[in-house]
Order: C-alpha cells, then structure tokens, then sequence
C-alpha cells in the first residue's frame, strides 16, 4: 500500500517527477467517496494518477464472490498495465474517500511513454513498487502475526488519509466494510472481531459509532510492520 520509511521517501521523489510531466496533459477531477473510476472488464481508455485520496482496487469473480486486492492512496498510477497491454482492466477502482485524480488519456499516456525516455524510466520504476508491493504484502500475510497485519492496515489508513498521527487520539473513520479489513489481512471476519477487542483492551484503540479511535498512537505504531522494518 504504502511504502515504509526510506522507500516511502522515494516513492514520493517519483510521484513528484511523474506529476510534473503530466500536468500539461491531465486535467484533475474531484471524486466523492464510492465513485468507480473504472469497472473490472471494461476496455482502457485512460490512465488514473491520484495527487489525493484513497481508492480501494475489487475484483469480482464467480457467483458474485468480490475479492479486495488492495488500497491505493496518493502518488499512484492506477490502470497503466492494462493501457500498456492494450487489455481490459482486471480490477474495479473505487474512490474510498474524496480524491482528486488526473485522468491522462491512453494515447497520450502511451506517445509520452514512446518519446520521453524519462517518463518511461519513471513508470518502469512505479510498476516496480507495485511488484514490490504485491511481494511485501504476500510475506506480510505469510510472517507476520495477524494483530501486528491490523496494526500495520490501519497506521497506513490514517496516513492514508492524511490524518495527524504526531499525537493524541486520532479519528479514524473506516473507509472499509468489517469484511474487506479481514480480506486485507488474511483473516475471517470473525476472527478480525477477536483482534480488535484484544487491541481495545490494550487501550490501543475504541470504536464507536462508525469511527475507529486510535487512543494510543505511539503503541499501534511499534505494533505495526513500519516499526518492525525501520
């Protein structure tokens, strides 16, 4: 989702670089949240880069069985793979909170990759965070404890969202169904109720009314990954 640390700090130098040069070509549009930028099967038109937000990627497979495959917050490219391959898109983009994203048209997405060799290097490099990406985020589901996994999703969703994390509670409202958090850290639903409960009796955190609230920043964060890879 989001990278860690030193590689947070480079991924932002590249989302800033692949910004300027498409600024010229990709006017910005505001979204509210649960827009859908793009639909699982249809063909690409156009290529996403987000400067604000946060969208969730869903794949639908049979009978009707829906699959989270990841978040994406500011700084990505969403659907190039598919522009690139001339393909349709594999997945369903939703908005899960107000974003404003620049839409850079197919053609001109795909002449910039042909005649600008540093556009191209740039967006060999995101496609290389996102394989990245996909590879921490299997080991993660494979290694880690799952209250560490939780602790790591709901740190990146505050930062995500752009919420204060320096001190003090921090309000957190979930973006995501109780369900699509379980999917994100490869638990059951059931067992995810377990988790937070335990977190709730460390005074991590409360919930209440459809908010999550962070009582303790500082003991999610040495809970989370981030704290574990730095």
């Amino acid at each position: 989702m989001i990278p860690h640390n030193n590689d947070g700090i480079v991924f932002e130098s590249l989302s800033r670089a692949i910004k300027s040069l498409i600024d010229d070509l990709a006017p910005s549009y505001v979204y509210p949240a649960t827009v859908q930028l793009y639909r699982q099967g249809s063909h690409a038109e156009e290529v996403y880069f987000i400067n604000r937000g946060l969208l969730k990627l869903v794949r639908m497979e049979r009978e009707g069985h829906e699959i989270i495959i990841d978040l994406r917050p500011r700084g990505w490219l969403l659907g190039m793979a598919a522009v690139i391959t001339r393909q349709q898109h594999p997945v369903t983009a939703i908005t899960l909170s107000e974003s404003v994203v620049q839409r850079i048209p197919a053609a001109a997405f795909n002449n910039l990759l042909r005649t600008n060799t540093q556009f191209s290097a740039h967006v060999h490099q995101m496609q290389s965070h996102e394989a990245i990406d996909h590879i921490t985020h299997m080991a993660l589901i494979s290694c880690l404890p799952a209250q560490e996994r939780l602790a790591d999703l709901l740190w990146e969703l505050a930062h995500a969202l752009e919420l204060p994390t320096s001190s003090g509670e921090v309000l957190l409202r979930l973006p995501l169904k109780h369900w699509e958090l379980a999917q994100l850290i490869g638990v059951t639903p059931e067992y995810l109720s377990r988790l937070l409960k335990k977190m709730q009796g460390d005074g991590i955190l409360r919930q209440q009314k459809g908010f999550m609230i962070i009582q303790d920043v500082q003991k999610l964060w040495h809970l989370s990954a981030g704290q574990a890879a730095s």
